[in-house]
């Protein structure tokens, strides 16, 4: 039989992904609107920022994190169907604990708070390591391909952000009628 996590990780390692995920991205949904320009600004001059960025409404984040939620649901509820094979899940797990590192390298680069970075070192990048090690106690083979991950997590990412500007448009523009 192929390894698997055992009755009680089945539930606990992929549910303490969905942990990881409501306090970044809960840390998230309270600060990014308020510190999104000083963030934009803090930036060094050779960083490109999209002129889009500055248009970030809250709107637009609520949107665009609910949309996340629902594929790290859809994440953990694979990693306990799978006990802790799937693909979605190590591929999302992997992602997702990994992004906690961009949020510490563009709290350096701006030298001081972004959203996100309050809970990265002590929630996400720990949570990543305790679901490795978990994984491989139990003899679970990883099933995370880099570039399969960033472009099913990227390309949700992108559909998330664009469907927060578009429901963020839509609902200023008729606001404005």
């Amino acid at each position: 039989m192929d390894a698997v996590l055992d009755d009680r990780q089945r539930w606990a390692v992929p549910l303490s992904l969905a942990v990881s995920f409501l306090a970044n991205d809960g840390e998230e949904i309270v600060t990014l609107v308020p510190t999104l320009h000083k963030t934009l600004d803090g930036l060094p001059s050779w960083v490109r920022v999209p002129s889009w960025s500055r248009r970030v409404d809250q709107r637009h984040v609520n949107v665009g994190i609910a949309m996340m939620g629902g594929l790290c649901a859809a994440a953990v509820a694979d990693g306990v169907r799978t006990r802790g094979r799937g693909r979605l899940y190590q591929d999302f797990q992997w992602v997702f604990g990994l992004h906690g590192i961009g949020h510490l390298a563009m709290a350096a680069l701006t030298r001081g708070y972004t959203t996100g970075s309050a809970t990265s070192l002590p929630v996400v990048l720990p949570q990543l390591a305790y679901a490795i090690r978990a994984l491989r106690a139990c003899g679970v083979p990883s099933t995370v391909r880099p570039l399969r991950a960033v472009c099913v997590v990227g390309g949700w990412l992108a559909a998330s952000h664009a469907t927060g500007a578009l429901v963020s448009h839509v609902l200023r523009t008729r606001n404005h009628d």
